[in-house]
């Protein structure tokens, strides 16, 4: 009866273009994502935009995936410009980000399971992003993103909502991306994501059919990854991290 009720389940993500690199390679979600979404925006003016247009089943799960674009442009800026410290800036977003999507569901007949993910950590680019540049130092990102993650941890956990922490694999000693899985600016690269979509498995006791890349391909993408880091060569590591490619 588990079996079947979990085959009846619908797992949908909305988020921002970070929804779509770690959950590209599943096989059991659909992807709603909009590329430069903030947590902000949602927490502001809802989601309804994103989630009115889909049909949810009773059963259903909804993932979200916001807020790595808030860490590396604005929670820094905006704290500074309220004269408020990044812990009340990050616990005001988190707390707003949460209400709203809580309230997304709040016409429904059935609330269905909300996942909240945690946030990518910062990187410092290879190549700054022209439209969404990073302020701060990286140091300066780094707390910004561990406290908006504990905060949303404790708004999860108040609202019985389940919160997955992206693994610590991908974590280098200062708790930066490390590089040589992500797309070289923000991004963990879609064929790298496999210990996200396991964390989140786990979290949520059902299984996403992640599709591992084949063993020779992904070997070649690995050594191709290392030169691309030794060389600075941004543009390698990019299209390595973006693409999607099975053969």
């Amino acid at each position: 009866m588990e079996k079947l009720r979990e085959a009846l389940m619908t797992v949908h993500v909305f988020g921002d273009s970070h929804g779509n690199y770690l959950f590209s390679r599943t096989e059991q979600t659909i992807l709603h994502c909009t590329v430069g979404r903030t947590m902000h925006r949602v927490a502001r003016d809802g989601i309804a935009d994103m989630v009115q247009p889909v049909h949810l089943g009773v059963d259903d799960t909804v993932i979200f995936v916001f807020g790595e674009i808030d860490v590396r442009c604005h929670l820094l800026r905006v704290a500074a410009s309220k004269g408020r410290s990044l812990q009340e800036e990050a616990n005001d977003l988190a707390d707003r980000y949460i209400t709203a999507l809580r309230n997304a569901f709040a016409g429904f007949p059935s609330r269905p399971r909300i996942c909240i993910m945690g946030v990518v950590p910062p990187i410092d680019p290879l190549v700054q992003n022209p439209i969404l540049p990073h302020t701060g130092t990286l140091s300066e990102r780094l707390v910004a993103w561990f406290l908006l993650n504990e905060a949303l941890r404790a708004q999860a956990q108040k609202y019985k909502c389940v919160y997955v922490e992206i693994p610590a694999r991908y974590r280098s000693l200062d708790g930066s991306l490390k590089r040589r899985y992500s797309d070289g600016i923000a991004h963990i690269a879609k064929d790298c994501s496999e210990a996200a979509v396991r964390a989140v498995e786990k979290a949520l006791g059902m299984r996403l059919a992640f599709r591992r890349l084949p063993v020779r391909r992904n070997f070649m993408r690995t050594i191709m990854r290392q030169i691309a880091i030794l060389n600075d060569d941004y543009a390698v590591l990019w299209t390595l991290g973006e693409s999607n490619v099975d053969r």
